[in-house]
């Protein structure tokens, strides 16, 4: 039975594959999963006391960051 060996070519060099970890990534996870609660409480109070304009704002705070949320994941899909 024969066995071939491959020999790569010295200057031919492997990319490692290394997970790129912002120094952000937690807190933002953090003020993320803090924000949007609290943007659907103030709309869920807006409208249970009758106030619109904290009703408005809870409801513009919850799409700003689910807009952003998706900017972020958009931005996570594409490759360095």
């Amino acid at each position: 039975m024969r066995t071939n060996v491959v020999q790569e070519h010295p200057s031919v060099m492997r990319a490692s594959v290394q997970p790129h970890v912002r120094s952000g990534s937690l807190a933002e996870v953090i003020a993320i999963s803090l924000a949007w609660p609290l943007g659907l409480t103030w709309f869920v109070h807006g409208l249970m006391t009758e106030q619109p304009l904290h009703a408005v704002q809870g409801l513009a705070g919850f799409f700003l960051v689910f807009f952003y949320v998706l900017v972020r994941l958009y931005q996570l899909r594409r490759r360095d």
